[in-house]
């Protein structure tokens, strides 16, 4: 059994009654003393719960069950049953915290607990909420011990931002007021190191925007979106957003009209809100994350170019491939045209002139970022670069408002590439992200005969494995044709996996996954194969394919 975890109240006790029974009515928690927690649980003791050289930071009570802080986890113990002898203590690892706010108290007596709150990616436990007791928690080095949890070394301020430097706020009409519009970033950086204390020592604060009452902050560790709650405005949530937690992002630029606002839009590797029936639908929450700013006081492809810095990391193989290299198709006519338009086929192109168009005024692409192939279909359009796969999808009937969605390779954590039939006229390429909302998935649909599945899936395969010498070299190998010359040899292939065997001969797939379907990397292994009907399971030293 656990002993008894001594209070001891950081200051003192409440001496109102009123506000100790609501404090028990609503499970608010008083800071207590870490050392003596850790005296209780510490590896010598009769509850060796830590581990030998682990350190608690921060601990919380209420009623019986205990929150604590490590530096290396966060414990909740949690007392159970009448005589409390069945304990729980559940351990979440820091890397399973995808992100955390500190919300104040409000005004009143009826709202006067601050909270804690923590997302994860573990779909059974999605967030974690603790109330604090107001004057009994301090909040904010609270919120300053999550961070230095989660938020990693710090980074080197980005060169080319424009911080606004001395900009004063226009206060924009009430009409669309609702838009972000820009702060000064250097202001918001000495205000949130100081009052609140959000920021740590060496983050700095490089973009910064308003609405109404709400903040958006891009810094050099983290997104923090500052929402104000409630008639007085007391009660604040401030979230953060550490960089490594976004799965992919996207910029739409503003159509022409009434549509006054352009947007950004932010998919994290956090739980989304599974919903409970028709009268509790399942929300995003902070899987998803939503931004709109004034399109005439932002420029949202300054934004695109920033998150694209923060998101993508500087380490890009230098992939350069010449157009003869690719398979080009010609534009479909008449009807196929029709077809292919309706049904999102795709359609390999010259990267060539897309390349010096997103390099250009706009500068979509970053300047080490180069195209390696794209396919388009009607006005749409997806390419494949050294850094990610770029869907551009224009909207509207000016077409003025386009979206560009960019999911980088490295949150890519699943693949798969499917050739066509006889009777199909498409094969499908499947992208599996950490994002568990509505880019759990991501589908392109590419034309038989005008785009080779076996190339995409091959370079797929060198990006995301991180293979960097095939995805650089492998269509310019010596001798090589261009993707599209040589159609893979798929019958014999075919015939092979409709035998009856079980078990195969590892060493015999993978000279066919070479010579007769290209899809294994230069380094690349099988070690074990087995064959279920027609299906084939192959475990290489990289993957399970």
């Amino acid at each position: 059994t656990l002993p008894p975890v001594h209070d001891i109240p950081l200051t003192s006790k409440d001496s109102n009654a009123v506000s100790n029974f609501l404090n028990f009515l609503g499970d608010n928690a008083k800071q207590i003393d870490a050392a003596a927690v850790q005296a209780q649980l510490s590896s010598a003791s009769p509850t060796p719960v830590l581990l030998p050289g682990e350190r608690a930071e921060l601990a919380f009570k209420s009623g019986r069950d205990t929150v604590l802080i490590t530096d290396k986890r966060l414990i909740l113990i949690d007392v159970k049953g009448i005589t409390g002898k069945r304990v729980e203590f559940l351990t979440v690892l820091w890397s399973s915290i995808s992100g955390f706010a500190v919300e104040t108290a409000g005004s009143t007596f009826l709202d006067g607990d601050s909270e804690l709150k923590l997302y994860t990616n573990i779909i059974a436990l999605p967030h974690f909420y603790q109330d604090l007791r107001k004057a009994q928690a301090d909040l904010f080095a609270v919120q300053t011990a999550i961070a230095n949890k989660l938020l990693g070394k710090d980074a080197a301020p980005l060169k080319d931002v424009d911080r606004r430097t001395g900009h004063i706020d226009p206060k924009t009409s009430w009409i669309g007021r609702g838009n972000a519009r820009p702060l000064d970033a250097d202001e918001m950086d000495r205000v949130f190191h100081a009052s609140p204390p959000i920021l740590q020592g060496g983050e700095r604060c490089e973009m910064a925007f308003k609405g109404r009452r709400d903040v958006v902050m891009f810094t050099t560790k983290r997104i923090v979106a500052v929402d104000t709650k409630g008639l007085t405005g007391n009660r604040i949530e401030y979230l953060s957003v550490p960089w490594a937690s976004v799965v992919a992002f996207s910029v739409e630029s503003a159509g022409s009209g009434l549509d006054l606002d352009a947007e950004a839009k932010i998919w994290t590797d956090m739980m989304f809100h599974p919903g409970n029936g028709d009268d509790d639908p399942p929300q995003p929450y902070r899987s998803y994350l939503d931004f709109d700013f004034s399109k005439k006081l932002v420029n949202i492809f300054a934004i695109k170019r920033y998150l694209s810095v923060r998101c993508l990391g500087a380490d890009k193989p230098n992939v350069q491939i010449k157009p003869s290299m690719l398979m080009i198709s010609a534009p479909d006519k008449g009807m196929e045209s029709f077809i292919s338009k309706i049904g999102g086929d795709q359609r390999a192109i010259d990267v060539t002139e897309l390349n010096q168009l997103l390099h250009g005024q706009q500068q979509m692409l970053l300047d080490d970022e180069n195209i390696i192939m794209a396919f388009k279909a009607g006005r749409d359009t997806t390419a494949f670069t050294n850094a990610r796969v770029l869907i551009i999808d224009v909207e509207g009937f000016s077409g003025k408002r386009v979206q560009f969605t960019s999911v980088p390779y490295a949150k890519i954590i699943s693949f798969s590439a499917e050739s066509a039939g006889d009777w199909d006229r498409d094969s499908e390429l499947k992208l599996y992200t950490r994002n568990l909302w509505n880019l759990q998935k991501v589908k392109l649909d590419f034309r038989k005969g005008k785009a080779d599945i076996v190339v995409i899936q091959k370079l797929l395969s060198a990006m995301v494995l991180g293979n960097l010498k095939d995805a650089a070299n492998y269509l310019q190998s010596a001798g090589a044709p261009p993707p599209g010359t040589q159609k893979p040899q798929m019958s014999s292939l075919t015939a092979w996996l409709t035998s009856n065997t079980v078990k195969e001969d590892a060493a015999a797939i993978d000279e066919q996954l070479r010579m007769e379907l290209p899809v294994l990397l230069s380094d690349e292994h099988c070690q074990k194969v087995y064959r279920s009907g027609r299906d084939l399971y192959v475990y290489t030293n990289k993957r399970l394919l």
